[in-house]
């Protein structure tokens, strides 16, 4: 499947445009969807006995397939007001990689290839020109501006970062090891993670109880005092009090 390349993406595109003509469960337009693609672009699902298109695939596609996420409550994707046209050719991604690495970076074609669901090679075809590069913790990564990051002053902040921030996207940089990471990136149900100026410290997951938050807070170095994080995530989640359980 992944040979077929832009072709896969077209192909992905346009059933969406087919099946999506009014708000639909996401998995009856999963398994529409996976009826209308080329089969190497599904798998077989044991937990739901069926032909699945693959999930990454599923997810880049839907805005150039014209659909978003609904309003109306659960996982109800709805055609867009607005649509983009289906993408023929593959433009811009070189300016795509330059911005991941100046605002995750600094990284390897490789952690950009991870990033992006796609392969080394493909990203060295569009790596930009003209980065500076860098060592970190003795690997050679690229940058586009080096002398900002040798400028820049270490932060002084503690904060919980709910899952899928943006700073997490770039999983080479933040995680001590594979345990840790394994430990952030789940295939199901991530924590939150707690980070103390520049280091992951923690991580976190938050339950609605009565009229409360329970905030449950795993700890893997020092923690600082975490009670006006704790009070600022109660007030996003509309809650007056919050328990924090260390």
């Amino acid at each position: 499947g992944a040979k077929l390349g832009l072709a896969a993406f077209t192909a992905a595109a346009e059933a969406f445009r087919e099946v999506v003509t009014e708000p639909m469960p996401k998995g009856e337009v999963s398994t529409a969807v996976s009826a209308l693609v080329p089969k190497s672009l599904t798998f077989w699902c044991a937990t739901c006995a069926a032909q699945h298109i693959s999930g990454s695939l599923f997810q880049q596609a839907g805005l150039f397939g014209g659909v978003g996420v609904s309003s109306t409550g659960g996982t109800t994707l709805a055609p867009l007001t607005e649509r983009f046209p289906v993408p023929r050719e593959a433009a811009g991604t070189d300016r795509f990689v330059e911005s991941f690495l100046r605002f995750l970076g600094p990284a390897t074609p490789a952690e950009v290839a991870r990033f992006l669901g796609t392969s080394v090679t493909v990203i060295r075809q569009v790596w930009p020109a003209g980065l500076d590069e860098v060592t970190v913790e003795g690997r050679t990564r690229w940058i586009p501006d080096s002398d900002a990051l040798l400028a820049a002053k270490a932060p002084d902040v503690v904060r919980l970062l709910p899952p899928g921030d943006p700073l997490l996207q770039n999983r080479a940089l933040l995680t001590r090891d594979k345990a840790q990471e394994k430990e952030i990136w789940r295939p199901i149900g991530n924590p939150g993670v707690v980070l103390v100026n520049t280091e992951i410290a923690g991580t976190w997951r938050a339950k609605i109880a009565g009229r409360g938050l329970d905030l449950t807070v795993t700890a893997s170095g020092p923690l600082p005092d975490l009670r006006a994080e704790a009070d600022r995530l109660g007030a996003v989640r509309g809650v007056s009090e919050v328990r924090l359980h260390l």
